[in-house]
């Protein structure tokens, strides 16, 4: 068998003739030079298209390539189901329960079956347990679930935090900082503010970077207070009520509120 564990080669498998349509001995090789910059997958459902992305993503990581990848219909999540060692145990939490007295099997036996025909599928192409170890050892998955606690949550709130020293020495770093919350926070209002014209942008904005500037976290009531109430005089040249209205703040406040209050918020 060709030599495919060289740097920057991810291996994909055997060619497959269209002509006799069986799968040939020749290794299909990938040069990820090839991945500098953009690329697009597409076939019919159930052409292969995620087992492609897998594989990809798989010989990227042993080669120590990282990747950050948003996955909509969850699939890639079975990256993390690396078993080395293959045994029944490691798969049976992964099949549906109704699926071994289906096929009149205890649940016991049907993980045995399930962990051979992983072990012969995967011997079949040249990927042994010592592959599979080396995969899973070269990499952490972890799962981010916005809105949800089936992974690692995420959450806005600590972006109103005071940034650590180097952040706040770096005038681009923390501009960039406290403009992403602040959109970040808007989206959550259904607000689409631009950066140089939102009103709301600029003062949450605002908030944030004399917040932060003076060693104050922002949590959800201090941020209320403050936009009714600013730490601040004037937004550039102008007083903070010629620019932004108190009866318009509170309206902001309040809309801040309802976010907090709702049920969905906390998740």
């Amino acid at each position: 068998m060709q030599d495919y564990e060289k740097l920057g080669v991810f291996y994909l498998g055997k060619r497959f003739n269209l002509d006799t349509k069986q799968v040939e001995d020749e290794l299909l090789l990938y040069d990820s030079k090839d991945l500098t910059t953009h690329a697009v997958c597409v076939g019919m459902t159930g052409s292969g298209k995620t087992g492609l992305c897998l594989s990809l993503l798989e010989e990227a990581a042993i080669d120590g390539i990282p990747a950050i990848c948003i996955d909509p219909k969850w699939d890639l999540g079975n990256l993390m189901l690396a078993f080395p060692d293959l045994k029944p145990a490691d798969f049976r939490p992964w099949f549906d329960p109704a699926d071994a007295p289906r096929a009149g099997l205890t649940p016991e036996e049907y993980s045995a079956k399930m962990a051979n025909v992983w072990r012969n599928g995967l011997s079949e192409w040249g990927q042994s347990p010592e592959r599979i170890a080396k995969f899973r050892d070269a990499v952490d998955i972890s799962i981010y679930t916005p809105a949800s606690n089936v992974g690692l949550p995420m959450t806005v709130l600590k972006s109103f935090n005071v940034p650590g020293q180097a952040t706040l020495q770096n005038n681009d770093a923390m501009r960039e900082r406290v403009s992403a919350a602040a959109a970040g926070l808007l989206a959550l209002l259904g607000i689409d503010a631009d950066p140089l014209q939102s009103r709301e942008h600029i003062r949450l904005a605002t908030i944030l970077d004399r917040s932060g500037r003076d060693g104050k976290d922002v949590e959800f009531g201090r941020l209320i207070r403050l936009i009714q109430k600013p730490n601040f005089d004037k937004v550039g040249f102008m007083d903070v009520e010629s620019f932004y209205p108190s009866k318009e703040r509170f309206s902001l406040a309040m809309s801040l509120n309802n976010l907090i209050a709702s049920p969905g918020f906390a998740a």
